[in-house]
């Protein structure tokens, strides 16, 4: 009976936090596998460690005390394996966004830590077996709060072993990549806009090149590795990769890999201050780039971002600006209209040439993603013709000012991918221009603006409040500086819903909106921000 009892606590013990294990290398692959972001987010979310239900865990204490007074045999073992054993069944894992990619990675960081979590509970168990029952009680279940710790010790003990594998495919990369000499390489980076126009450069590119670009958000190293070792072929003619980075030098490696021919930077701001610290740190690393490029090669820059201006000082191969106020712009544009079906405007090149663009697209900063799509294409000797052609078959991409109508009548603007200062502003004017009834944004605010982020999130709901007619934020407690903006412009409180999360978003949204009206999703934070 003991043995059976205990075999019993072993599977509901491995079942419970197995499944705690499960979500802690969700978050902590969402934190890109570092132990130093996944500790920190932990920090943000002690109560995915310790929450009212971590009680119930000392629940066969009591037991313990029971089979002492009353001598009923097994009752201390019985009540750890049921108390395990329900709270197995009812555990559910936080509501996710993204899903756990289960990549080969993922399989072996879990084979380390299920390895580790069973000898940790045989570990257990042989405490029972020699009558300390309340002492293994007490060490399960502080184990088991502390799920997060099997998850740090298996991605350490691990870390080495998927080094010397990322390495191996790193090398191989680059091999297949140095074996194609013909092959134009061009690495786009950018605090923000370099996804979309990643996208919208390999659309125009497509009327004239056979052309790879890197899918998705794929712009780490072993993103765009896997991206080159899977998918680029010999009848390329262009590989564009987007270039991400989280610290300084990460520019830097991907340039080791790609080695770019052009480089264009879309624009240089506040984002990931988290991590970097400071703008001048941004700008170098952004910068790493364009002191990677040969000395015949070409720089395509944003010439209205004064960030980037400030650093044409370091550029030592050619370059040209693109822009819509800057000076000295090679590629400009003018005449801009929005419309609630996309935008018109004139590209002016310092040629005199000029071309009418017509796109899907919406936003300002599209006007310069387009625009560092012309400068590329003009420069790899595509006629004018061809690249608007090209422009104008771009679809809206997902999440990223999508316009989407429902059958109720009212539109909504679905830019819920990301969200930054310049991409916020941008949002919201296009809700300002666009025809309707009532406005309406629902909002989280913006993330890893480090020690700005505050101030910056403050005066966006302040901006929010002079466009729309209700606003709707997400997070009780991350939309703080959002509500302090509100309170600061004296917004009536009944313009204004503060949801516990976006299902109470969504549900808020449907009492208030009417036939016409007008629907800005701006931002939607990942798994990690929920609180």
């Amino acid at each position: 009976m003991e043995m059976l009892l205990l075999i019993l606590i072993f599977l509901t013990y491995g079942l419970y936090t197995g499944k705690k294990l499960i979500y802690g290398i969700h978050m902590l692959q969402q934190n890109s596998y570092m132990n130093h972001r996944y500790f920190r987010w932990l920090k943000v979310n002690k109560k995915q460690l310790i929450s009212w239900k971590s009680v119930l865990l000392l629940l066969p204490v009591f037991g313990v005390w029971a089979e002492q007074q009353f001598g009923i045999d097994y009752l201390s073992l019985g009540s750890v394996a049921l108390v395990y054993g329900v709270c197995g069944l009812i555990y559910r894992r936080p509501a996710e966004k993204k899903k756990l990619a289960y990549t080969p990675r993922v399989k072996r960081l879990i084979a380390m830590t299920f390895l580790l979590l069973t000898v940790f509970t045989l570990f257990c168990l042989l405490i029972f077996m020699v009558n300390y029952h309340t002492l293994a009680i007490l060490v399960l279940a502080g184990f088991h709060v502390g799920y997060c710790l099997f998850v740090l010790c298996g991605n350490a003990v691990m870390k080495p072993l998927e080094d010397h594998i990322n390495l191996g495919y790193f090398k191989d990369a680059q091999r297949i990549i140095n074996n194609m000499p013909n092959l134009t390489r061009i690495g786009l980076t950018g605090s923000f806009g370099k996804t979309s126009s990643k996208f919208i450069l390999g659309q125009v590119l497509e009327q004239q090149f056979n052309v790879l670009v890197s899918p998705e958000s794929y712009n780490t190293p072993m993103g765009l590795t896997r991206v080159i070792r899977e998918r680029l072929r010999p009848t390329n003619d262009i590989f564009v990769g987007e270039m991400g980075e989280k610290r300084p030098g990460d520019i830097e490696e991907l340039c080791q890999l790609v080695n770019p021919q052009i480089g264009i930077i879309t624009a240089i701001g506040e984002q990931h201050l988290e991590t970097f610290g400071d703008l001048e740190t941004i700008k170098r690393t952004k910068f790493e780039l364009v002191g990677h490029l040969p000395q015949d090669g070409l720089a395509i820059l944003n010439g209205d971002d004064e960030n980037v201006v400030s650093m044409l000082d370091t550029v030592k191969c050619p370059y040209v600006l693109y822009g819509v106020t800057g000076k000295n712009l090679t590629y400009h544009a003018t005449d801009i209209r929005f419309t609630a079906q996309g935008m018109t405007f004139t590209v002016n090149n310092k040629a005199g040439e000029t071309c009418t663009v017509s796109t899907k697209l919406l936003g300002r900063h599209n006007i310069y993603n387009i625009l560092a799509a012309v400068a590329c294409g003009d420069y790899l000797g595509m006629s004018l013709s061809k690249i608007t052609q090209g422009i104008k078959r771009v679809e809206p991409i997902p999440h990223r000012l999508e316009i989407k109508r429902y059958a109720t009548n009212f539109i909504t603007i679905d830019d819920a991918f990301n969200s930054n200062p310049v991409g916020a502003k941008s949002a919201l004017e296009v809700l300002e221009f666009m025809e309707g009834n009532k406005k309406i944004i629902i909002t989280p605010g913006m993330v890893e603006l480090g020690e700005k982020e505050y101030e910056l999130n403050k005066e966006f709901a302040k901006e929010c409040a002079k466009v729309c007619d209700f606003i709707i934020l997400v997070g009780r407690n991350h939309s703080q500086p959002l509500q302090d903006g509100l309170v600061e412009v004296n917004l009536s409180q009944e313009q204004y819903y503060v949801a516990i999360d976006l299902k109470d978003a969504v549900r808020k949204l449907a009492e208030i909106v009417d036939s016409g009206d007008v629907v800005l999703y701006e931002n939607d934070l990942p798994d990690t921000y929920n609180e």
